[in-house]
């Protein structure tokens, strides 16, 4: 693209973003730019170091490419005939390598989170920040977390349930237990910062809270009591129909008669309210929805409305059941939030204490740093003087606080002074069907947005802009990617996965006639066991009946198919070695143990998990109670269980003749 133009550029899966990112810096080098006010932001770390070493391998090689080769290098990169590169240009490139290598800092060719981190070095008092701030690991950050949510959970226990920090750990508890409480604190803890902005909008818990019952539909002034008692009051069963009613079911059928049984524990003043509830619900009401048949025809005769008056509670029983169940979401949401504001702010305290910032932080505070604190002018200004080309890489990974931080950035770039300064540009790469961490609050619409918003402003101040797709696959075959494309005809997957489905950019294969297939295989479902499993069979141990172990053993089949001697593919006549075979999954999990137990059955050989949990592992478990057994001998399990581990090799015999004879209270050791 020309170096002059700002570009987003949407690229397809083996497009080539790399190489695309790389021959722009290398452009932008070739048309004057100093390598000290370009910044490359990446995603990963590996990514910046591939991309640096692609950029000075390249520029190595033009310092010391004879003229006929480096002209060639340089017609193919920008595209013109060799023919017209005039010898100045020659000596350009040639020295660009040594610009590169001589530039203060080398290029910023980085991630976000260390461009983040070198920001706030630079201006700490602007960002609030102790000048030597300690950046934490992510164990260091865990134990800080850890103790602010004890510290927090100790007040809340020692507070009691009439305190409000006490009410609001008893009903989270009450919600979805120690092990919910913790799950959903973690990710309250992760969303900190748009918790932060949120509170800053809303102005405190209280108001947080009336906002989310607003989207809730929620009426504050309701409490559950009243609609459990609204609920056992229907205007369309009134008490004498009701009793009318019940008698006409326990003179029925059996079926009716369990009506009136239902209709019974509903009516006796003696129980709960909740369990009146339950049998009034049960009325209406099956484990799967709405009873199909409230009553056998004998009874519905008798009652010639009793059809709709069903209908009719049904259809309320819902409502004040949805209103239920949005009060109790409300309740223990607020309840959460109140507690994870709190343990948020001792996490804050302690992070303030050390001065100290997790990874988190760092992009935080510098998009803040860039639009909301009083200085984000002057931090603007003097960033503004060192940058005049911004590159994004993986664009559509790039969450909000991200892209505040690019665009507080580069909106210099097309307002202002910056305006006329000439050729600055951004250039971002992405692909939103390509987005794979919404966890970490990736935003992919955000792509489409931004191009919008920055072609904008470049076409008011007149500067060129360009939007580019990608649709050349270096990498897949033509089978696989006519399978995505076939995926992506469904009108509702793209509404779904792209933010304007006309957007989307159908796959071409640079290697059109490379063989390829792609099989979807029905999903192995439980089965239903007509013959009881083995009792005595360990708990944890996987059966041929378990999903996953079919799998295993189908793709296990598939492998010695493709791998067998006589066995070649049908585009290339070439045979299948066991180790062009690549096994993904989407989580470790049941299924990768069951499929390596497999293949290692088949006598099949296979690289393994790349990770593994030491004290999962059963020689791990053996050390640790053999270590168990000798720091505390009256331990008599770890002892036993290192005696009977290949360590020392015992039996359960050896066990009994050893154990028989001590006494009362003595220890197998």
């Amino acid at each position: 693209t020309d170096p002059a133009a700002s570009a987003f550029v949407s690229a397809n899966a083996g497009s080539g973003k790399t190489y695309v990112l790389t021959r722009r810096v290398i452009r932008l080098l070739l048309a004057g730019a100093d390598p000290g006010r370009i910044l490359c932001l990446t995603f990963t770390k590996a990514a910046a170091a591939n991309m640096s070493n692609k950029v000075f391998e390249t520029l190595g090689a033009w310092a010391i490419a004879d003229d006929a080769t480096l002209r060639g290098a340089i017609a193919e990169s920008e595209g013109v005939a060799a023919e017209t590169i005039p010898a100045r240009r020659l000596a350009r490139a040639r020295r660009l390598f040594a610009e590169a290598i001589e530039t203060p800092g080398g290029l910023k060719i980085q991630t976000i989170h260390a461009f983040c981190e070198s920001v706030l070095k630079q201006f700490p008092l602007e960002a609030d920040l102790g000048g030597g701030f300690e950046i934490l690991e992510d164990r260091a950050q865990r134990d800080l977390v850890a103790r602010a949510r004890e510290s927090v959970l100790v007040e809340a226990s020692a507070a009691g349930p009439t305190d409000p920090l006490g009410r609001a750990l008893a009903e989270v508890l009450a919600a979805g237990g120690e092990a919910g409480f913790a799950k959903a604190l973690g990710t309250l803890v992760a969303a900190r910062e748009e918790w932060r902005a949120w509170l800053r909008e809303a102005g405190d818990v209280a108001a947080a809270i009336a906002d989310l019952a607003d989207l809730l539909g929620v009426d504050l002034r309701l409490d559950d009591a009243a609609l459990v008692a609204e609920m056992l009051v229907s205007p369309e069963f009134p008490p004498a129909f009701l009793a009318e009613l019940a008698a006409a079911w326990g003179a029925s059928s059996s079926n009716d008669q369990k009506q009136a049984e239902r209709a019974a524990v509903a009516r006796d003043l003696s129980l709960s309210p909740e369990d009146r509830l339950a049998g009034w619900r049960d009325l209406f009401f099956t484990a799967t929805g709405p009873r199909k048949s409230f009553a056998t025809k004998k009874v519905a005769d008798a009652f010639p409305d009793l059809a709709e008056r069903a209908a009719r509670e049904t259809s309320r029983l819902d409502r004040l059941a949805d209103a239920r169940a949005g009060l109790a979401t409300l309740a223990a949401t607020a309840a959460l939030l109140r507690l994870g504001d709190r343990v948020i702010g001792r996490y804050e305290a302690a992070k303030r204490t050390r001065s100290a910032v997790d990874f988190d932080d760092l992009v935080g505070r510098t998009a803040d740093l860039l639009s909301i604190r009083s200085a984000a002018a002057w931090v603007q200004f003097k960033l503004d003087e060192g940058i005049d080309h911004i590159l994004v890489d993986e664009a559509q990974d790039t969450n909000p606080r991200q892209w505040r931080i690019v665009r507080g950035l580069a909106e210099e770039f097309f307002a202002g002074e910056g305006a006329r300064r000439t050729d600055r540009t951004i250039f971002a790469v992405g692909d939103e069907k390509q987005s794979i961490y919404s966890f970490q609050g990736a935003a992919p619409e955000i792509f489409a947005s931004s191009r919008g918003d920055f072609a904008m402003a470049a076409k008011g101040a007149a500067k060129p802009f360009e939007t580019i797709g990608l649709k050349m696959s270096f990498r897949s075959v033509p089978a696989v990617l006519t399978a995505v494309d076939a995926v992506f005809d469904d009108a509702e997957v793209k509404r779904r996965i792209l933010s304007d489905p006309a957007d989307y950019i159908a796959h071409t294969a640079l290697r059109e006639r490379a063989p390829g297939r792609v099989e979807v295989w029905p999903m192995e479902l439980p089965e239903t066991l007509e013959e009881p499993e083995d009792w005595t069979a360990p708990l944890d141990r996987a059966t041929t009946a378990q999903p996953h172990m079919r799998l295993a053993r189908r793709i296990a089949d598939e492998i010695a198919h493709l791998t067998a001697p006589d066995f070649r593919l049908p585009g290339t006549g070439a045979p299948v070695a066991r180790r062009d075979v690549l096994i993904l999954v989407r989580k470790r999990g049941p299924f990768v143990d069951a499929m390596n137990r497999v293949l290692g059955e088949r006598g099949i050989p296979v690289a393994g998990q790349d990770r593994l949990r030491l004290t999962d592992h059963v020689a791990v478990l053996d050390l640790l109670a053999l270590a168990r057994a000798l720091a505390m001998p009256e331990d008599d399990l770890s002892l036993a269980c290192a005696l009977k581990s290949p360590l020392l090799g015992l039996d359960d015999d050896d066990l009994t003749t050893i154990a028989a004879g001590r006494g009362a209270r003595e220890s197998l050791a």
